[in-house]
């Protein structure tokens, strides 16, 4: 296998997930009308829609690039960013007062439960978890094909 082709099928594999995610979030920011309006205070689009935005653009674009590359340097950035969003999105617990949470725990089982948090307006529960699941693996998924990479050049 050349050096080029060495660890590209993880990074098309990354490039899925990246994808895949896109499309996941998207269906977050078209179902979760929660997200849209803080809870029915704001006229839609409240900020963390946006921020959810620009979540699934990143994921469309990073999707696209390590699809179509074997440049180990977009890899590594798709990499390094796949983990950054997946802190991120665990992060964004920080922001629980910010959307009428009294405390963390709320929020989390808010965002990462699988069952309808009680008194809150339409959303798909377990689409925060798969987003997060998605990211995770995409981390993973290009950290061994950067490994792998590695490995054969100095082979």
């Amino acid at each position: 296998m050349s050096e080029t082709e060495t660890g590209s099928s993880n990074f098309r594999v990354e490039g899925a997930l990246f994808i895949v995610a896109f499309i996941v979030a998207v269906v977050i920011l078209l179902t979760d009308m929660n997200l849209q309006t803080d809870f029915g205070i704001h006229a839609r689009y409240f900020i963390h829609w946006y921020g959810m935005l620009v979540i699934a653009i990143v994921a469309l674009i990073a999707g696209i690039i390590l699809l179509t590359t074997k440049k180990r340097s977009l890899a590594l950035a798709g990499t390094i960013g796949s983990a950054l969003i997946a802190m991120f999105l665990v992060g964004d617990l920080a922001t629980y007062s910010q959307v009428g949470f009294t405390s963390v725990a709320q929020f989390a089982t808010y965002l990462f439960g699988i069952t309808k948090y009680p008194g809150t307006l339409s959303y798909m529960p377990g689409m925060y978890d798969l987003l997060l699941i998605l990211f995770i693996l995409a981390a993973i998924a290009g950290a061994i094909s950067l490994r792998r990479k590695k490995e054969s050049q100095t082979s």
